[in-house]
């Protein structure tokens, strides 16, 4: 007996007392667990239907197995048309798992979809199918009242015999799936023939044209379905054929067990009188057993699962040479995966602009992160059975095709449900590994190594290596949009004449003021180019031919909701100048902004513009610089921050957590705050636990600072006099929700606010100190039904998904 550990959970590998011994196999399973772990995500969008001129909101989460993942920095997103142009790209960095951005759909968009797609520069080592793809549907011809449906009359079936092959002279399970052109599910019914014409048995679908059957066949058998779809028409096809010899794999779910069954032909093949059966998840080895079968054709027994957590189980049953013959895939459900948050209203209007409050109570004590949307719920799609953060990260996140209706599998505890989420097993294929690849010893060639965020990559050309001192070093000045500055010391590299550091952070783009510290010459003597190191994509990929529900039917009062609200965003763009949302004549009555106040809307920006926060003015503060650091400046100045100094040591804390630290929004440590000059600091923003403030999510706080820019302080392009320069892309710009707080806005001439979505915010933290979060967000002109949708994780990897109708 092993002891093992997966995704925090300690189980044990049991082995059958004939267990065979360390192979290739289960050294090179250990190889791709420990150095080639596969990532995976999920995108929770803001709503699922869009119309011109919106934008689409989306957070991901990033996961490999059971757990958030630590290897990728950074974050891509496309958005193309249905031809598989790309329109738009978005980078994003990753903190604890999760990042979020937004895409603006034009308003002269004149296609009826678009296509995302999501991945990190890590998971393109390996199968591009499990990269994150999503079909979204767009409204964009409210004038055409017709909006005829697409026939869509292609009727299609495939069957699929458990464990991969048909074998004769053995009892054979065969599942079968069967949909329309765009791949949704359709009832179907039918006979199996032989090739005589003769019956042989029946068969009909069960559930979303997924069933199976039992057969038996001979050698010589060559059978054909007769089926009718949903329609009423007859088809014939021809099922797999069927194998003369071989082995086949039975499971069925047990109580916290998977029962197996092996079987193989009666013929005198000795590879097969020894069979090895290997049951995996996530990439590691958890059950390994050898099975004789040279005095009986059948044999079988238990796997353990109580201990694992949920998710997709590979089992595969190996010949005597250690080359696959059988494999099936089985979906471990031990209900273990749910963090359970709660939403109340604690005040509720869905009145025109009404005011509403919602508290967040989440009992976990681990760091949480979630995002919330609220839309219209007449105008956003039913998404009960969508996939969601659950189905995506345990279920089709790890298994290939489409899966109709993913989260109805995780509706209840029944036997049918189990019965149901089996025929998907059933009827998809998994394949993280490649077993002929591992029994020689291979591995996935790394194409894309996994990122430090942003890089500063420097390639000096033409000239001689060897006359350039190993030690020399390039000094870098890199200028913001905000005109704020750092300086790095960049070293040289092993590899010729390269030059670079990574883990920056910066948005938009930055300029680049260098200078060779030894040979200061070096850089007029040689091509100097600048690399941030992030992937840049292809301009085309393939059209992703997904499935999506004919929703603009002209019957479908979503697309009648929808028509609605372009027609009225027509009618009113003449004074608002908008397509959906902004109130552009609005007065804002309200005190005099405070001076910290100010310059905090001059320097942050994004999250950190939050007013949740104690704000520090020391451009004004002329006793500010008596103050060695800024840790003593800030002792004692918020209630419950305890600092504590001892010579060049800093610490801090806050509700027992520690603060995340912030240099003009780029995460650093607390030695870098200490070093920057109290003299060259302008603003110091503190966010209280709970806040939701920084990138990791500010559970215990955030505390950051802005140092002097423009003009407060006098310096411009004259400082970097005699410095060549360079331009670096960053990150893309982070865009801000717009939500209105209508307790303060009043208009003399109103624009209408038809938003669709009421509120969105996909930076939600929470902790064992901050359980309890308060927010606020007011209703359209419009919207008499509110639909919330709620996703998020714990640092464990347990799941959130609240999905909730609200009206008066």
């Amino acid at each position: 007996m092993k002891k093992y550990c997966l995704s925090g959970i300690t189980f044990f590998l049991l082995l059958l007392p004939t267990f065979l011994s360390a192979q290739k196999i289960d050294s090179m399973m250990n190889v791709y667990a420990d150095n080639y772990p596969q990532e995976k995500i999920h995108v929770h969008f803001d709503k699922s239907v869009y119309n011109t001129g919106e934008t689409i909101w989306y957070k991901a989460y990033i996961f490999t197995g059971a757990e958030p993942s630590t290897l990728s920095k950074s974050f891509y997103t496309e958005l193309s048309d249905g031809d598989g142009n790309i329109l738009q790209r978005n980078v994003s960095p990753i903190f604890n798992a999760t990042t979020s951005g937004s895409f603006d759909i034009p308003a002269t968009y004149k296609k009826n979809r678009l296509h995302l797609r999501a991945y990190t520069v890590w998971m393109l080592n390996f199968d591009t199918a499990f990269i994150y793809e999503k079909e979204i549907p767009v409204l964009n011809n409210p004038k055409d009242s017709s909006a005829p449906a697409v026939k869509n009359t292609d009727r299609f079936i495939q069957f699929f015999p458990e464990g991969g092959d048909m074998v004769a002279g053995l009892e054979n399970n065969v599942a079968f799936k069967a949909n329309d052109k765009s791949g949704l599910p359709i009832d179907v019914k039918g006979i199996i023939q032989d090739a005589s014409g003769k019956k042989v048995l029946d068969f009909a679908s069960v559930h979303d044209g997924m069933g199976k059957f039992i057969v038996t066949p001979d050698k010589t058998d060559v059978f054909t379905a007769v089926w009718k779809d949903d329609l009423g028409r007859e088809h014939k096809t021809d099922l797999p054929f069927v194998k003369s010899s071989g082995a086949i794999l039975k499971l069925m779910l047990g109580d916290k067990k998977i029962f197996f069954s092996v079987a193989r032909s009666s013929d005198n093949s000795s590879e097969l009188k020894h069979i090895t059966i290997i049951g995996s998840m996530h990439q590691h080895l958890i059950y390994k057993a050898k099975i004789n079968l040279e005095e009986n054709f059948m044999s079988g027994g238990t796997i353990p699962v109580g201990q694992l957590p949920s998710g997709v189980l590979q089992v595969t049953i190996f010949n005597d040479f250690d080359q696959p013959v059988a494999e099936r895939v089985i979906f471990v459900n031990n209900h273990d995966y749910s963090i359970d948050p709660t939403i109340i209203f604690t005040a509720k209007s869905v009145v025109r602009r009404g005011r509403n409050e919602i508290q967040l109570y989440v009992p976990d004590t681990l760091k949480c992160a979630f995002s919330l949307a609220i839309t219209d719920a007449d105008a956003d799609g039913d998404k009960l059975n969508d996939d969601n953060i659950v189905s995506r990260l345990l279920l089709t996140g790890d298994i290939k095709g489409y899966v109709h209706n993913p989260y109805y599998y995780f509706s209840g505890n029944s036997d049918s449900l189990a019965k149901y989420l089996d025929l998907v097993m059933l009827t998809h294929g998994w394949r993280r590994f490649k077993w002929s690849q591992l029994a020689v010893g291979k591995t996935p060639v790394i194409k894309f190594a996994d990122q430090d965020y942003i890089s500063a990559k420097v390639d000096v050309y033409g000239v001689d290596p060897m006359r350039v001192s190993k030690d020399e070093t390039m000094s870098l000045i890199l200028k913001k949009k905000d005109s704020s500055t750092q300086f790095f010391q960049v070293p040289r590299l092993a590899s010729g004449m390269k030059f670079g550091i990574s883990g920056l952070m910066f948005y938009d783009t930055a300029q680049a003021y260098y200078q060779f510290t030894i040979n200061r010459k070096l850089s007029s003597e040689a091509a100097i180019v600048f690399n941030n190191g992030l992937y840049n994509g292809s301009r085309k990929i393939k059209p992703m031919p997904l499935p999506y529900n004919n929703w603009t039917a002209a019957d479908s009062a979503l697309f009648q909701k929808n028509r609605m609200i372009l027609r009225e965003v027509e009618r009113t763009a003449s004074f608002t100048n908008q397509n959906v949302k902004t109130l552009q004549s609005v007065t804002v009555h309200g005190r005099e902004k405070s001076a910290a106040e100010k310059l905090s809307d001059k320097y942050a920006s994004g999250l950190f513009t939050s007013n949740n926060s104690y704000s520090f003015d020391l451009v004004n503060d002329n006793l500010a610089s008596a103050y060695p650091d800024i840790f003593t400046y800030l002792q004692g100045k918020v209630a419950g921050l305890q600092i504590t100094l001892s010579g060049n040591d800093v610490s801090m804390s806050w509700r027992g957590s520690k603060p995340d630290v912030y240099l003009n929004e780029m995460q650093t440590d607390l030695s870098a705050l200490k070093n920057t000059p109290v003299t060259d600091i302008a603003l110091v923003k503190i966010f209280p636990p709970g806040s939701g403030i920084g990138f990791g999510g500010g559970a215990g706080g955030s505390i950051a600072v802005y140092t002097k820019k423009g003009g407060d302080v006098k310096q411009d392009d004259a400082s970097f006099k005699g410095l060549d320069k360079a331009r670096i892309v960053g990150y893309t710009p982070i865009k801000e929700f717009y939500s209105p707080n209508y307790a303060i806005q009043s208009s003399d001439n109103e624009a209408v606010d038809l938003r669709r979505t009421i509120y969105w915010n996909p930076n939600i933290y929470t902790d064992n100190n901050n359980k309890r979060i308060t927010l606020q967000f007011y209703n359209n002109d419009i919207t008499k039904k509110l639909h919330i949708v709620l996703e998020g994780i714990n640092e464990d990897g347990k799941l959130a998904h609240i999905e909730q109708t609200v009206q008066q």
